[in-house]
């Protein structure tokens, strides 16, 4: 099962909310039979967090083989210069879409250290959720969050294309009965069923 590095980044008021929000961000660690996978990096560009995850975990930079960015925002990408310094030996893989230098390209379907790519366009025009092959898990990016215990949209103001996020969040039932991980917030107990909530109580 995919290791949640958990992360916390508090953000100036008026940003999200008339008040300072600290926002959970989660990157994961994915073991596969060649090494590990880091998917996204944080937004702390010295990347404390992912150093002590692979410290707690047994392993080291030169075990990583592959980094896959789900979308090129800050609070995803912040520490991949580290990352990259960290792990020169590894690849990273994005969609093209997200205008990353040096990377991979990265593509619906394609399969990457055990993670399938499940293209979500919207909050992103490249934004994927990635299917964990091992476990069925699925590790959703910004395609949903969760705040304050209940699955929400990402934020708006952050969404490049509210419609094509929209359709992305119907294709995602085709995952139904995947584990959902997100990057902002923790697990919780019917994601699937309220999925369905949110979208069938979408006027229009």
């Amino acid at each position: 099962m995919p290791t949640a590095i958990l992360m916390e980044h508090v953000l100036p008021a008026g940003v999200i909310g008339p008040d300072e929000t600290i926002l959970d961000i989660r990157a994961y660690l994915v073991s596969h039979h060649t090494g590990l996978t880091l998917v996204d990096t944080g937004m702390a560009s010295g990347g404390h967090a992912l150093d002590q995850a692979l410290a707690n975990a047994g392993a080291a930079w030169t075990d990583v083989s592959e980094v896959v960015i789900t979308h090129a925002h800050p609070d995803h990408t912040g520490a991949l210069g580290h990352v990259r310094t960290s792990a020169p030996h590894a690849q990273v893989f994005a969609h093209p879409a997200e205008g990353l230098d040096d990377t991979q390209p990265f593509l619906d379907g394609q399969t990457v250290g055990g993670l399938r790519a499940f293209a979500t366009p919207g909050h992103t025009a490249g934004h994927l959720c990635l299917l964990d092959e091992g476990t069925g898990a699925v590790l959703l990016g910004d395609c949903l969050m969760v705040l304050d215990g209940r699955l929400v949209r990402a934020f708006e103001q952050f969404t490049v294309d509210a419609a094509q996020a929209e359709r992305s969040l119907h294709r995602l039932r085709g995952l139904r009965g995947a584990r959902m991980l997100f990057s902002h917030g923790p697990e919780i107990t019917e994601p699937w069923d309220e999925l369905d909530v949110l979208l069938d109580n979408t006027k229009g």
